[in-house]
């Protein structure tokens, strides 16, 4: 993976230009993991973006309140050996709290797909004493997971709006 760079990360609490690949750096890092994943970014790198990139736009689609316009376009940039590949840059700047709503959106995501992994629905524990944890029991843990992570991000949402309460268009904002 490189280097991580962490464009959010800076003097001032302001806003910079953010790529797709910066947003999913830090959700990946901060948020989740998940060994597939791990396997993946080692095995093709584009793959690994162009999957988790789902996830962001989906995101981009449930950020409700957005005081910043979350619209993107592509760009092409040439790698190390000389290569074009294409890189999603957002048009506006971001600030370092709307960079963290969209990864807890695409951590949100991604815990999703995997709840809904219909593998997952199966226990792979053969020992008799982890078969007494039901897989009701596990499934419904996992639920009480997913509905914390919509509560954390429907949280984050309405802190950033209630700190920018002044920008908000009903209140005389843009």
């Amino acid at each position: 993976m490189g280097v991580l760079q962490l464009p959010w990360v800076h003097k001032g609490g302001g806003k910079v230009r953010v790529t797709f690949k910066d947003v999913l750096n830090r959700a990946y890092t901060t948020l989740f993991t998940d060994y597939k994943l791990d396997n993946l970014i080692k095995m093709d790198e584009q793959a690994f973006y162009t999957f988790l990139g789902g996830f962001l736009c989906n995101s981009i689609d449930i950020f409700d309140g957005a005081l910043t316009d979350l619209s993107y376009h592509s760009e092409v940039i040439k790698d190390e050996n000389g290569n074009d590949n294409i890189e999603y840059v957002f048009d506006a700047d971001l600030s370092s709290k709307e960079v963290y709503i969209l990864c807890l959106g695409v951590a949100l995501g991604w815990y999703k797909k995997a709840l809904d992994d219909v593998t997952q629905f199966k226990l792979h524990l053969s020992s008799k004493s982890f078969k007494a944890y039901s897989e009701q029991a596990n499934i419904s843990k996992r639920l009480e997971r997913l509905g914390a992570m919509e509560e954390e991000l429907s949280e984050a949402i309405t802190a950033y709006q209630l700190n920018n309460f002044d920008k908000l268009p009903f209140f005389g904002g843009a």
